[in-house]
């Protein structure tokens, strides 16, 4: 009946799916709450998801399917890791697996040229008349010499930046032109979440058959945590609810996002989700472990407490007093160097107090001594690069103290030194932010009343500034050893005024430099 409706419906993924696929020996059973994704033809899908949820088998199908019944008329499908490696590894365990347990597939498998090398047959299949290409994210050449039917991004909150942009440029030709992406994801408004966010925001549904009663499947409402079950969040009900057979329907949150389709699936969801252990995980309270739960888990953005800067917390720092027009006082600098200037001078009000009083986009190095000049600044770090002649001249300029500034990703505390009359400061990146985070978050970098719109471009009631002070998101993450370490990351968002205020910081600091050898370069 399978291979039947699969005849008459060649351009139905749900039916070739169920048709073609195999799983354990068995023909392959979907989750009702994946029916309708696995039926949707958008040209634009995105999946926030769990792990262990069925959307990487998804993706594999709709990959399988394009190839094999030459959908837009060519039948090439891309299918992009991170990185290569992955590819590798993902391309014999998981897509070799689905055309082995399959004997239609075998049948359809065409055998790779005679002397054709291993790494090869890993990435490119040929199904029927159709190819499946098999790419990583970390070679821009590979993934941009395909002219494809359907993109599929797994795992795309760990790939490279760009990725998204230029996987539909390949899909430019094409009769059929589908994305689709699905991630865990890791930061809000960043990754597979910036994209969700800007998706009609679909959320799936369930009808309790005790009571009646429709819910969207969330943690811990519909857990019974003494009998490690999925129960109704009905307090007057409870009765468990079998996500193998209870029926749903998907609801848009955002209607008007019609542009994309975007489902959100935690692991409630899956028939066989472990229950216990999932409990037992959201007991864990390392940050890494929590991090984990949140992402992996429930397939929800996390950051740690304080581990970004709010509106709430920006607005904590703001006072009662205005940005004035002048001032005077003990005065600091902090200059982020880029296409512009971005400058932020502060009023230093007691021995842990400042007060911001200047900050603005400048053309030019020649603006920024003007406005030092009107502050009366008395130190200013600036950013050594990526003008590393024209910071040199401004720090000879004078009078008041210039220190350039350049980080260090891989070296802790920071390091002073003295060159051809110039002082330079070498910051761990890390500690710095730590150090800023810590002022802002304790309320002693005070803002002015109007903080709000300070740096133009305002939107929504929020200027530049404030954007640019919430970009940073400090993240947990395992090195090359295995071991959790912390890191600043800014979303893939501009984050200049932060920098600014980060060196501004340093110049408070290091009014008087304490001259330490080091190897600074050129």
């Amino acid at each position: 009946m399978r291979m039947e409706l699969a005849k008459r419906t060649p351009d139905s993924l749900l039916a070739w799916s169920l048709a073609h696929r195999r799983l354990q020996g068995g023909p392959m059973r979907l989750p009702p709450a994946l029916r309708e994704l696995y039926d949707d033809g958008h040209p634009t899908i995105v999946v926030q998801k769990a792990a262990q949820v069925f959307v990487s088998e998804y993706l594999i199908n709709t990959a399988l399917w394009v190839a094999d019944s030459l959908q837009g008329r060519r039948g090439n499908a891309l299918f992009v890791m991170p990185t290569q490696t992955q590819v590798n590894d993902f391309s014999q365990a998981r897509l070799d697996k689905a055309i082995g347990e399959s004997p239609y597939l075998q049948q359809r498998l065409s055998p790779p040229p005679p002397g054709r090398a291993g790494p090869m047959r890993q990435n490119l299949k040929k199904i029927g008349n159709g190819y499946i290409y098999l790419r990583g994210s970390d070679s821009q050449k590979q993934l941009t010499s395909v002219d494809a039917d359907v993109v599929l991004l797994d795992e795309y909150d760990l790939m490279a930046e760009g990725v998204f942009e230029r996987a539909q440029k390949r899909l430019a030709s094409s009769r059929l032109g589908w994305m689709r992406v699905a991630s865990t994801p890791r930061l809000p408004e960043a990754g597979i979440n910036d994209l969700f966010l800007r998706s009609d925001q679909r959320y799936y549904f369930i009808r309790c058959a005790a009571c009646n009663h429709e819910q969207r499947l969330v943690w811990p409402d519909n857990i019974d945590l003494k009998k490690g079950i999925l129960v109704c969040a009905r307090q007057r009900c409870r009765k468990p609810l079998n996500v193998g057979s209870a029926a749903g329907r998907w609801e848009p949150a955002a209607p008007g996002n019609a542009a994309i389709h975007g489902y959100h699936l935690n692991r409630l969801y899956s028939p066989l989700a472990n229950i216990p252990q999932m409990i037992r995980e959201s007991t864990e309270t390392t940050p890494a472990a929590v991090q984990e739960f949140q992402n992996s888990v429930l397939g929800e953005t996390y950051v740690p407490p304080g581990g970004q800067l709010t509106i709430d917390i920006l607005d904590r720092c703001r006072r009662d007093d205005p940005l004035p027009e002048a001032v005077s006082g003990v005065m600091f600098m902090g200059v982020d160097v880029g296409t512009k200037m971005h400058t932020v001078v502060r009023h230093r009000l007691d021995d842990k107090r400042t007060r911001l009083v200047f900050a603005a986009e400048l053309d030019s190095f020649e603006q920024v001594q003007q406005i030092a000049l009107r502050y009366g600044v008395e130190c200013a770090v600036v950013d050594a690069q990526p003008e590393q002649r024209a910071a040199r001249e401004f720090a000879l300029r004078g009078p008041f103290l210039v220190v350039l500034a350049r980080y260090s990703r891989s070296e802790p505390g920071e390091n002073f030194a003295q060159k051809d009359g110039v002082n330079y400061l070498q910051l761990s990146r890390t500690e710095a932010l730590e150090e800023l985070f810590h002022a802002f978050n304790e309320g002693t970098a005070e803002l002015p009343r109007d903080a709000r719109r300070l740096g133009d471009k305002v939107r929504d009631g929020i200027g530049e500034y404030y954007r640019e002070m919430m970009a940073l998101v400090r993240v947990m993450e395992q090195d090359a050893t295995g071991n959790w370490v912390t890191r600043f990351i800014d979303k893939g968002k501009a984050d200049h005024y932060a920098h600014a205020e980060l060196y501004c910081q340093q110049a408070m600091r290091h009014r008087g430099p304490r001259v330490r050898v080091f190897d600074f370069g050129d």
